[in-house]
C-alpha cells in the first residue's frame, strides 16, 4: 500500500528547496516583501495538506502556490534559477504530483466501492 504521506512529504520538500533558493536572492525590500509573501502562501497552502494527505484539491492548489514561489524567485533572480534548476524540477514534479493525486484518487474510489 503506498504511504498517504508521501506526496506531502515531496510538497514540504519543495518548500524547503524554494525557501533555500530565497535565501541566495539578494532582492530590493519591495522584492524580498514579494519573496516572502509568495512562501508564506504556499506554506499555508502545504500546511492544509497535513488535515488531508489524499485530497487532490489541497495537494494541487499546494503544488500551485510552490510554483508561484518559484515563478517569484526566478523573476527576481534569473541567475538563482537557473543555477538550482528550478522550471525543470517544477515540471517534473508537477508531473509527479499528478500522479500521485490520480493514484490517491484511484485508491479513495476503491475504498469507497468496497
Amino acid at each position: 500500500m503506498p504511504n498517504e504521506w508521501a506526496a506531502v512529504d515531496d510538497l514540504m520538500r519543495e518548500l524547503g528547496s524554494i525557501r533555500r533558493a530565497a535565501v541566495e536572492v539578494e532582492p530590493s525590500v519591495e522584492a524580498n516583501a514579494a519573496i516572502e509573501r509568495a512562501i508564506m502562501e504556499a506554506a499555508e497552502a502545504v500546511e492544509l495538506t497535513i488535515d488531508a494527505p489524499t485530497s487532490p484539491q489541497k495537494l494541487m492548489a499546494a503544488r500551485d502556490a510552490l510554483g508561484v514561489a518559484e515563478e517569484v524567485i526566478l523573476a527576481l533572480d534569473a541567475e538563482v534559477g537557473r543555477s538550482l534548476r528550478v522550471r525543470s524540477r517544477a515540471q517534473t514534479l508537477r508531473v509527479r504530483a499528478a500522479a500521485l493525486i490520480e493514484r490517491t484518487a484511484e485508491l479513495e474510489r476503491r475504498r469507497r466501492s468496497q
